[in-house]
């Protein structure tokens, strides 16, 4: 019998659902993908068709926490009248909220990424691109309506603001104080700075003082070196008797 699409994301969801529970009962290193199987109601095997691994497991969630995120952005009403500063923390609150059931999971997660840190980056890519593709998108909306001036190399800014997602869970992640006091308190801190660099476009002016160094400094000494190599060359060939072309 065929299996619809629809049929098959619940089968994926109860898989993801699974993990997370086997993975934080056991941790990561203990449980196994027949358990996991078993605890969604799925075959052994079957489980393969959906993720070949159990790090396809671990981060396939990572996934759909941003599909939750942006679902949960996308259902508070005049969103898009929020100022960019509101979006900003509103979305890293709600990054929080998604893990906050899942937070021991979320502790495997950072366990296994620390680990290997090379492989990790492949497989959080998807993830890592969902959200980034929601920074992009309440920055070109910010700019349009003139609330930022233009930013150099947006993708990267958005990328940059996943890295600090990523601080914000691991401090989140460590903060034993009653309902997360201390991460409010660095969010907010850090939200006002942030503020005031997207309102400046220090990270573009940054990027083009590096752009200049790299320009006059850089490439000037990469030129004096390929000077020297061909006086070094010419040199060579005279004294071996070569006519200079």
């Amino acid at each position: 019998m065929k299996v619809s699409e629809q049929e098959k994301q619940q089968t994926r969801l109860r898989l993801l659902e699974a993990a997370v529970a086997v993975v934080t009962d056991k941790g990561f290193r203990q449980a196994s993908m027949r358990e996991i199987a078993e605890r969604a109601g799925v075959g052994s095997a079957t489980i393969y068709n959906y993720f070949p691994t159990k790090e396809s497991l671990l981060y396939g969630y990572c996934a759909h926490v941003q599909q939750q995120v942006q679902a949960a952005l996308q259902a508070i009403p005049d969103f898009h009248e929020y100022s960019l500063s509101e979006q900003l923390q509103q979305l890293v609150e709600t990054e929080l909220q998604a893990w906050l059931p899942a937070r021991e999971f979320l502790q495997e997660v950072f366990r296994l990424t620390f680990h290997s840190p090379v492989a990790s980056h492949l497989h959080l890519d998807e993830a890592r691109q969902h959200y980034v593709r929601m920074v992009e998108d309440m920055l070109a909306a910010a700019i349009e309506a003139g609330e930022i001036p233009e930013q150099a190399g947006l993708a990267l800014l958005a990328g940059l603001f996943w890295d600090f997602q990523t601080a914000v869970l691991a401090y989140w992640l460590r903060d034993g104080s009653e309902q997360f006091s201390q991460t409010s308190a660095m969010l907010d801190r850090a939200m006002a700075v942030i503020a005031g660099i997207l309102e400046t476009a220090l990270v573009g002016k940054a990027m083009e003082l590096v752009s200049f160094l790299f320009r006059t400094h850089v490439l000037s000494h990469l030129d004096r070196a390929r000077q020297a190599r061909q006086t070094l060359h010419k040199r060579k060939r005279r004294f071996m008797g070569v006519a200079d072309e």
